[in-house]
């Protein structure tokens, strides 16, 4: 009998490891073929076109004299200086470039002249020379009170002294939830230890510091936090805010596992759901068995809702298999969930309360009610109505012989004064206006004088220009038809409107032409200030009017153009907003089959500081367009890669106030 059960225990042991072995191999192909792909995309992302004439150089040829904004320096001394026309203080430490130039004799493009990390701003109001370093041992320690918030910070960092800055936090659904026992701080651009006081009633053991991580959307214990009798010390180095939270508060919420199924009308016939969604909350040692509930939504079909309580060693397991799934759904380096992922499959954890989770988990099924009641779940969308399946070009960026470097310029402008109502013009001639065009045109061999398309005789077979549903044309000569089904770009493809058909000949002339138009019109605008903090506000408004905006983002060397056509205010980071867009070079199709998303976005950053001259502080915004963070290096235009953002609306720039 013993020897029977050896063998069996072997038989059982032998199979158990083959199983998890081809476990194994199956998780190890599919996440190396994700690895893959993820090559390959990064290698397409890097093949696609850049306007070339987009540069700020170019653009501001005809505006040398001119002074941008407050700036005191002209365009002309700013480029022959190396400097950005569009920045008046390179070195972002609040003192202009002038005078870090004519007053300091300070170095413009760094922060700290003298390189010993201390502000040049910092050692002038301290009365000490910006070109001498100073040894940061040297400075005693000093600290910085903000008797309002009841916070103090101890350093002997001189920047803390003049770049921090320190202001209240509140979220009406973290302060519901978490209850915390003074006014949550948040000290931005500063690494030390910070001093907050808690009241005299509260037991310094029964409370302890948290941070809130913005983009894990979750509450983080700080380590290293010591407490006496009336306040907490805490390290901060990051701008997430602090929130002092009772003991017993933490203890009565929980940690939530949540896993969506969705099979929909397949579903539906077979088991009598559209999605089946498990919410798994996480106990001591005990299990429970499940609770079933049944939810109708008239969009989104039958949610049958589990819920369970599963012990700490089933929450093990869970975050195991979590793991496992995103080697297959997000593996490493690919930030962005596959479509089947997202529409399939959906996982993941939370903490908080059980009607937190879920919102969490499901937020499409309780989007009407956000909208409709505009409650405290809801972050604000000003969104525009442009749908990319339906008001955006099907086909990528492409490449002609005349603008080599891709028309997206002239996608961007057709499809705004369409969706706009502007409309284009049936018939159109170019005519170079601005002696930079004409130079750039006969250095460049590129005959721009013969840019023009008629429409008039394509009328019948381009309804989409009325309709603005542009989605709908498709390229038909072959030559070029495939652009619009089986893949967005060809890195060697060069379109010859001359050698194709109609209609796609005076499609394609049409952008052509619309493409160095459009740069004419920016190249004529007058230069403004693209930081301003009112320009969101016009945004906005926009925005909210069903008007969409042209985007140009440019270099020294280089740039390109997008359509924004939503606004969304982060749910809880006060100073981040996203900008969607529409971007010619990532059609629809291209986004979801290659990268799983539906939609892409800008990321705009609130920010201010403090300046030597004027009112003493200056807020400004800056700019990250990397719509796939993994492939930064392959596609990423931002403030601090030298690109400056310009935005127009049917072709007048938005200056601000």
């Amino acid at each position: 009998m013993k020897k029977t059960l050896q063998i069996l225990w072997k038989i059982f042991l032998i199979t158990f490891i083959i199983f998890i072995s081809c476990i194994l191999l199956v998780v190890g192909g599919i996440w190396g073929y994700q690895k893959y792909k993820h090559h390959q995309q990064a290698k397409l992302l890097e093949e696609l076109p850049k306007d070339e004439t987009l540069t700020f150089e170019h653009m501001l040829a005809d505006h040398l004299d001119t002074k941008i904004s407050d700036d005191k320096m002209t365009v002309e001394e700013k480029l022959e200086a190396g400097l950005n026309p569009y920045v008046p203080d390179t070195s972002n430490n609040g003192i202009s470039d002038w005078d870090a130039i004519h007053t300091y004799q300070t170095d413009p493009k760094k922060f700290s002249t003298a390189d010993d990390g201390i502000s040049d701003y910092a050692k002038i109001q301290e009365g000490l020379d910006p070109t001498k370093p100073l040894d940061p041992k040297t400075i005693d320690e000093f600290t910085i009170e903000n008797e309002e918030l009841d916070i103090a910070l101890h350093t002997n960092d001189l920047n803390a002294k003049y770049h921090t800055h320190i202001e209240p936090f509140h979220h009406s659904e973290l302060d519901e939830l978490y209850k915390p026992v003074r006014e949550p701080v948040q000290i931005k651009d500063y690494n030390g230890e910070v001093e907050i006081s808690i009241p005299e009633d509260i037991n310094k053991d029964e409370v302890n510091a948290y941070q809130f991580n913005f983009e894990k959307e979750k509450f983080e214990k700080i380590k290293k936090q010591r407490a006496t009798d009336n306040a907490i010390f805490v390290p901060v180095d990051s701008n997430y805010p602090v929130y002092i939270i009772e003991n017993d508060t933490f203890k009565q919420l929980n940690t939530y596992y949540y896993f969506r199924l969705s099979g929909f009308d397949f579903t539906r016939e077979l088991l009598g759901f559209d999605h089946k969604f498990f919410l798994f909350r996480v106990g001591l040692f005990t299990d429970e068995f499940f609770e079933d509930e049944v939810i109708e939504d008239a969009d989104y079909g039958i949610i049958e809702l589990s819920h369970a309580e599963v012990s700490r060693f089933y929450a093990f397991f869970l975050d195991k298999m979590y793991a496992a799934l995103d080697l297959i759904f997000k593996p490493e380096g690919y930030e962005e969930a596959t479509k089947f992922a997202r529409a399939i499959i959906d996982y993941g954890k939370v903490e908080g309360t059980p009607e937190f989770a879920k919102r969490y988990a499901m937020p499409w099924l309780y989007e009407h009610e956000e909208i409709e009641t505009e409650n405290e779940w809801s972050n604000k969308v000003i969104d525009s109505g442009f749908r990319l399946k339906v008001h955006a070009f099907p086909f990528g960026n492409l490449r002609t012989t005349t603008a080599d470097g891709g028309v997206c310029a002239g996608f961007s402008r057709v499809t705004e004064h369409i969706f706009n109502g502007e409309g284009i013009e049936d018939s159109f001639k170019f005519k170079p206006e601005l002696w930079r065009t004409i130079v750039l045109n006969w250095l460049n061999d590129r005959n721009l004088e013969a840019l023009q398309y008629d429409l008039s005789d394509q009328k019948d077979h381009l309804p989409f220009l009325q309709s603005g549903e542009l989605f709908t044309y498709r390229f038909s000569d072959e030559k070029i038809s495939y652009l619009a089904k089986d893949k967005f770009v060809d890195a060697d493809l060069v379109i010859k409107p001359g050698e194709i058909t109609e209609p796609d000949q005076s499609i394609i002339k049409m952008l052509e032409t619309q493409w160095i138009y459009s740069n004419e019109v920016k190249h004529s605008s007058e230069p403004n200030d693209p930081t301003n903090i009112s320009i969101l506000d016009q945004v906005e408004e926009l925005l909210a009017n069903g008007q969409i905006i042209y985007a140009s983002m440019n270099n020294g060397s280089g740039g390109h153009t997008v359509s924004i056509y939503k606004m969304e205010y982060d749910k809880y980071d006060p100073d981040l907003i996203r900008f969607y867009v529409y971007d010619p070079n990532l059609p629809y199709k291209y986004l979801t089959n290659e990268f799983g998303v539906q939609e892409i976005y800008m990321e705009i950053y609130k920010k201010e500081k403090d300046v030597l001259f004027g009112n003493g502080k200056k807020e400004y915004f800056e700019f990250d367009y990397t719509p796939f963070k993994s492939h930064r290096k392959s596609y990423s235009y931002s403030n601090t890669a030298g690109y400056v953002l310009n935005l127009y609306h049917n072709d007048t720039p938005i200056h601000g106030k």
